[in-house]
C-alpha cells in the first residue's frame, strides 16, 4: 500500500522529493504519523458556512434569506429554496465524495492499525486513535444518511486494481447503515476517554461523551417518521433511553446549560459545548463577522433572518405566541418583551448595536441587487469587531453538539415512546429555565410534540438543526413550501410596520426530502449495478 498524504506525515518526509512515495508501514509505525494522519479526517467536519460560497443552510429554511443569491454561478440556498436542481448541479453534491474520502481514511487506518506502537508516556493514546477512527466514520456515515438515505456501506479499504467489479457497490437499507453506525460507535465508546478535561490539548477530538452525544442523536432519526415511516415504537424507546444516558454523563460530568445564552456562541470554551470545531475567522470574504454584519457596520449583511422566525419567539411574561390575543404582544411595538434568545440571536430594526441604531432606510440599507429582510443575525457575532479596522476580532467555534441539544433530544424521544409526559415536560422546560421563558404546562402527546418542536426551532436557530429536522418529521412540505416575508419600516415615532414578500419558496414531497445522488456516481455504476439506483423523484 502506497500513501500519498503528505498531511499525516512527519516532517522529514515533507522534505523528500515530490516523486518521493511515502509507505503505509512508514506512517503507521510511528503513533506522531499515526495520530497526524487521524488528525486530518476531521477536515469535513461540518462549518457554519457551506461549500462553494459562504452561505449558510439555514437560508434554505424558514430561519434565514441568503440576500444575494448566486445559486446561477452555483449551487447555494437559492437552488433548495427554487427548486433548481438537478442531479448534475445541487447544493451540497461535494460532501457525498468528500465524507466517502474521510470514511476511505478511516478505514485505512483502521486496517493498519496493528502497525501503530503504544506510546509509554500516555499508554491510552494508540486506543483513542482506532476510537476515533470508529466515531469518525459512524459520524460521516451519518451525515451521508441524512442527506441521501441508504447509501453503500464500505468498511475496509478497497483497491479498484485487486478488484474492479467490486467498486460498483449496491446502496445498503437505512437499517443497515444505521446498524453500521451503531456498531461502530459501540466499539469506540469502550475506546475513548470521557473527557479531555485532563488533556485540554485534545480539544476537539471526538470522546466518549461526543460518541454518546451521537448515539443519541442517530437513534432520535432513527426513530423520526422520514426513517421509521412505520412508526416502530420501539425505536422512540431506544432514542429515549440513549438520550437519558448521553444527558445523564454530560450533567455528571460537568457539561451544563450556560447561564449566558449568547456566550455560548462567541466564547472558544464554555461547559455547554460537548463538541465543536474552529469556525472562520472574521473578516474578508467568508469570514463571520464580514458577511453577517449590517451594512452601516461595514458587513455584507449577506444572511438575514425572516419574519417568520421573528414572529415564532413567544413573549416572555406570558410564554405565549405573539398569535396570541392573550400575549400582551404590541404589534405597534413587536419587538418589546420577547423571549431573551430573540435578543441574542436576532438584531432587527431599531435595536442598538456598535453604538448606533440600525436602520434599514438609511446605513443599514441593502447592496445594490440584494434581497434583504432587514433583520440580521446576532448569534456567532462579536460587538467588539470593527469591520473598518480590521479589529476586535477572537476566535469562536462552530457548534456541533451542545447540552440543550441533549435535553431536547431526550424530551422528544421520550414523549413519542409515550407514558412519560411530566419527565419529557421537565427536559424540555429545563432549556426553557435557562432562557428566562415560563414552564410550558402541557401534557397531552400532541401538544407537548409541537412545544417540543417550536423549543429545537427557537434554542437551536441558525445552528443546521432545521433543515434536517423539518425532513425528520416530514413537515418540510409545509415549512418550506411558501411565502417568506422580511420588514420595512417608515416614519419616525409612530412607525409603520409593513411585511413584503421575499421569496415564494418550493418544496416538492415527492423527491425533496432526500438529495439526489451526484450524476457522476450514477454514471460510474450505469450498466454495472442496477441495485445502485438514483433517489425516487430525481
Amino acid at each position: 500500500m502506497v500513501l500519498l498524504l503528505a498531511e499525516a506525515c512527519s516532517k522529514n518526509y515533507l522534505d523528500r522529493k515530490p516523486s518521493d512515495l511515502i509507505t503505509g508501514k512508514e506512517v503507521f509505525s510511528n503513533i506522531e504519523n499515526a495520530e497526524k494522519f487521524v488528525n486530518v479526517i476531521y477536515d469535513n467536519l461540518p462549518n457554519i458556512f457551506k461549500p462553494a460560497s459562504p452561505w449558510m443552510l439555514s437560508s434554505a429554511t424558514d430561519e434565514t434569506n441568503q440576500a444575494a443569491d448566486n445559486s446561477v454561478s452555483y449551487p447555494d440556498a437559492g437552488n433548495f429554496n427554487t427548486g433548481a436542481m438537478s442531479p448534475s448541479n445541487f447544493p451540497l453534491a461535494d460532501q457525498w465524495s468528500g465524507f466517502y474520502a474521510k470514511i476511505r481514511a478511516c478505514n485505512i487506518f483502521l486496517g493498519n492499525f496493528e502497525l501503530v506502537p503504544e506510546d509509554v508516556n500516555y499508554p491510552e493514546r494508540r486506543n483513542r486513535l482506532r476510537g476515533e477512527a470508529l466515531a469518525l466514520r459512524a459520524f460521516y456515515y451519518f451525515e451521508l444518511m441524512i442527506r441521501w438515505g441508504g447509501v453503500p456501506l464500505i468498511l475496509k479499504e478497497q483497491n479498484p486494481f485487486d478488484n474492479p467489479n467490486d467498486i460498483f457497490y449496491k446502496r445498503n437499507t437505512i437499517d443497515e447503515v444505521t446498524a453500521s453506525i451503531l456498531k461502530d460507535l459501540q466499539e469506540a465508546e469502550n475506546l475513548l476517554p470521557l473527557t479531555y478535561a485532563e488533556r485540554p490539548a485534545n480539544w476537539g477530538r471526538v470522546s466518549k461523551m461526543v460518541v454518546l452525544a451521537l448515539r443519541s442523536r442517530v437513534l432520535l432519526f432513527y426513530a423520526s417518521p422520514l426513517f421509521n415511516p412505520a412508526n416502530d415504537r420501539s425505536r422512540w424507546t431506544q432514542a429515549a433511553q440513549a438520550g437519558k444516558v448521553a444527558l445523564d454523563s454530560a450533567l455528571n460530568n460537568g457539561y451544563t446549560l450556560h447561564s449566558n445564552y449568547g456566550e455560548i456562541f462567541t466564547q472558544y470554551l464554555n461547559r455547554e459545548v460537548i463538541w465543536s470545531r474552529p469556525a472562520p475567522g472574521a473578516y474578508r470574504d467568508g469570514g463571520i463577522d464580514q458577511e453577517m454584519n449590517p451594512r452601516g457596520s461595514n458587513g455584507y449583511g449577506n444572511i438575514n433572518p425572516l419574519q417568520e422566525l421573528v414572529d415564532d419567539y413567544e413573549m416572555k411574561q406570558t410564554g405565549l405566541s405573539v398569535k396570541d390575543v392573550a400575549s400582551g404582544y404590541n404589534p405597534q411595538k413587536p419587538y418589546d418583551g420577547r423571549d431573551p434568545r430573540f435578543y441574542a440571536t436576532i438584531l432587527y430594526p431599531g435595536a442598538a448595536w456598535k453604538g448606533r441604531t440600525l436602520d434599514p432606510n438609511g446605513a443599514d440599507v441593502p447592496r445594490s441587487g440584494q434581497i434583504s429582510s432587514n433583520y440580521w443575525p446576532r448569534k456567532y457575532l462579536l460587538e467588539s469587531v470593527n469591520l473598518f479596522t480590521n479589529t476586535g476580532a477572537a476566535d469562536r467555534k462552530w457548534v456541533l453538539m451542545r447540552t440543550a441539544e441533549l435535553y431536547l433530544n431526550y424530551a422528544e424521544a421520550l414523549n413519542e415512546a409515550g407514558g412519560a409526559a411530566l419527565e419529557s415536560r421537565s427536559a424540555l422546560n429545563a432549556v426553557r429555565h435557562r432562557a428566562g421563558m415560563p414552564d410550558y404546562a402541557g401534557s397531552a402527546t400532541d401538544a407537548l410534540r409541537e412545544a417540543i418542536r417550536h423549543e429545537r426551532r427557537i434554542e437551536l436557530a441558525l445552528e443546521d438543526h432545521r433543515f434536517w429536522d423539518v425532513r425528520r418529521w416530514k413537515i418540510a412540505a409545509v415549512t418550506d413550501n411558501k411565502e417568506v416575508h422580511g420588514v420595512g419600516v417608515s416614519g419616525s415615532g409612530n412607525i409603520t410596520y409593513t411585511y413584503p414578500v421575499l421569496e415564494k419558496r418550493v418544496f416538492d414531497a415527492g423527491k425533496n426530502y432526500w438529495l439526489p445522488i451526484p450524476q457522476g456516481e450514477i454514471d460510474k455504476v450505469s450498466g454495472r449495478n442496477p441495485e445502485f439506483k438514483q433517489n425516487p423523484g430525481w
